[in-house]
């Protein structure tokens, strides 16, 4: 039985359950390191979703393009554009 996840945020195809999907995250992460077990930790401390594609759209974006275009958002808030 099929049951809907999401839809594709470009395309609108429905996702299940199931089915593979691109989804770009943005995640507030910790790393740490438990000397115990000699092993690396990533705790996820907040996340949110900011696009879910399907995997026709998804795989259309190159992932290097997107770090391109997100690394060349100005981060100070004066050199902003204010519309």
């Amino acid at each position: 039985m099929d049951k809907k996840y999401t839809e594709c945020n470009r395309c609108g195809k429905v996702i299940n359950y199931g089915n593979a999907y691109v989804s770009i995250t943005r995640n507030v992460e910790q790393a740490n390191f438990d000397l115990a077990t000699n092993s690396e930790e990533i705790e996820v401390i907040d996340s949110n979703e900011i696009i879910a594609l399907c995997g026709s759209c998804g795989n259309l974006f190159n992932a290097d393009t997107i770090a391109n275009i997100i690394n060349g958002i100005p981060t100070d808030s004066s050199k902003h554009i204010n519309n």
